[in-house]
């Protein structure tokens, strides 16, 4: 048992201890301890009081979580929002309101789950399933309106499953963790779907999706909301169009969040909100509004400075996709410098691939291994891959993500830009490291 600690940081220290795995996909566990718990259990699922949404995909979902609460708090209604993983706080990962919670919240409930897992001793949980039983338990307490709960990997072993959700919301389906979902994206597909319910809406925005997406929910009774069939959306100069099966909204705002690719996301989140209508009624108003003051860090964020430092965590081909086309989108730059780390169950080469032409300079980082929990890749191990996809790259390779960036900041112009990207490790990293960097050139100018 954990020996009481008192401070947020040693819990989560303890919990990254506990298990010797930090990926152990599987509902046994977390089920068992959720049991004891003062949750309501309704044929093996948890059931709060609050209507639940759970968004699940490869890419995407923080984008749609992060629509789906600026919405709902922009038309007066109180939400929570649970996502993974965070960036520069763990606090990060459970919102109340739009804001995070004090570390006593955390605390309590960590030590509710931890008494409960021990009344009757079972393997320990990982640190995902532990901080998910948590994130459930305060978002129960707090009782908001809507709580929302991103998927963390997959869908139907992830521990957010655990929920039976109001309404559902699958973005995407591509490659990623094949080790652990299949190496197909059927297979993929098939783990993900799970997150449909029986007699409730699910989004399914993944434009060609294989075909047991439809089929699954079909067999099971869940009422699918199709993209290009029963929502669809339209950008036209600068506003989009949006089509649902009882409402069209017209002349809407680009989202604040950049790439075009954000209207797709913004589109899935309106058809949730729209399966949603008879409880939460929302205006054009309020709709329009959450676009433009949407935030979500880490998605082809620009800091505001020169030269320009682009972050991103774009870590699975899919993703490097749409990073390559919102660069693309960012106008010409002299040079582009790549400070990029990624963990080693990644496809390093097709994210090379995609990046090529956008990236000048590689400069190649490794992650510590306490902070990606035993996952990150060496930076000479990144070489050997890029090496092999682009022979005459330029790359260099360095230590921690701190160190190459400070390397790339000490050789561009103002005029240049810096593309941090990968893991969210990466971009932990360098964030803080950054900005005090512009703030520095700033002050020197």
């Amino acid at each position: 048992m954990i020996d009481n600690p008192n401070q947020l940081d040693k819990w989560l220290a303890k919990l990254l201890e506990a298990h010797p795995k930090q990926i152990a996909l599987g509902l046994k566990r977390v089920r068992s301890v959720a049991e004891r718990l003062n949750l309501r259990i309704l044929d093996r699922q948890i059931r709060l009081s609050s209507t639940v949404i759970v968004v699940g995909g490869t890419n995407g979902k923080g984008s749609v979580c992060a629509f789906l609460e600026n919405i709902l708090l922009s038309a007066g209604y109180t939400t929570t929002l649970y996502t993974s993983p965070h960036i520069l706080t763990f606090k990060e990962r459970l919102r109340s309101n739009g804001e995070v919670l004090d570390d006593s919240e955390w605390i309590k409930a960590f030590n509710t789950v931890e008494n409960a897992r021990v009344s009757k001793p079972i393997e320990e949980l990982t640190f995902f399933e532990f901080s998910t039983l948590a994130a459930i338990l305060i978002s129960d307490m707090l009782n908001p309106d809507v709580a929302i709960f991103e998927i963390g990997l997959g869908g139907r072993l992830d521990a957010v499953n655990l929920l039976d959700s109001d309404c559902a919301v699958l973005t995407t389906v591509d490659l990623d963790h094949e080790g652990f979902l299949g190496k197909t994206r059927e297979k993929i597909a098939w783990e993900k779907v799970h997150i449909a319910r029986s007699g409730k809406p699910i989004v399914l925005a993944e434009e060609n999706p294989p075909e047991i997406l439809y089929s699954f929910c079909k067999d099971i009774g869940a009422k699918q909301i199709r993209v290009n069939r029963d929502y669809s959306y339209k950008q036209l100069g600068n506003q989009w169009s949006w089509r649902g099966q009882e409402a069209t909204r017209h002349a809407l705002s680009m989202p604040s969040l950049r790439g075009n690719h954000q209207i797709r996301n913004a589109s899935a989140a309106l058809a949730c909100v729209e399966a949603l209508s008879k409880q939460f009624p929302i205006s054009q108003g309020s709709i329009r509004k959450a676009l433009i003051s949407v935030q979500l860090p880490g998605r082809l964020q620009v800091l505001a400075g020169q030269p320009t430092i682009i972050l991103d965590v774009a870590h699975n081909a899919s993703a490097a996709r749409v990073l390559s086309s919102g660069l693309g989108q960012l106008g010409f730059y002299p040079l582009t410098i790549g400070v990029v780390g990624l963990l080693d169950d990644k496809d390093s080469a097709s994210i090379f691939k995609i990046l090529q032409s956008k990236i000048d300079r590689w400069f190649l980082v490794s992650l510590d291994a306490k902070k990606s929990m035993n996952r990150g890749r060496r930076a000479d191990s990144l070489k050997k891959t890029l090496m092999k996809v682009i022979p005459k790259a330029e790359v260099c390779c360095f230590d921690t993500p701190e160190e190459g960036f400070t390397e790339a900041s000490k050789i561009c112009e103002k005029e240049d830009r810096i593309v941090v990207c990968g893991s969210f490790v990466t971009v932990s990293a360098v964030w803080g490291l950054a900005e005090r960097f512009l703030r520095g050139t700033k002050k020197g100018e």
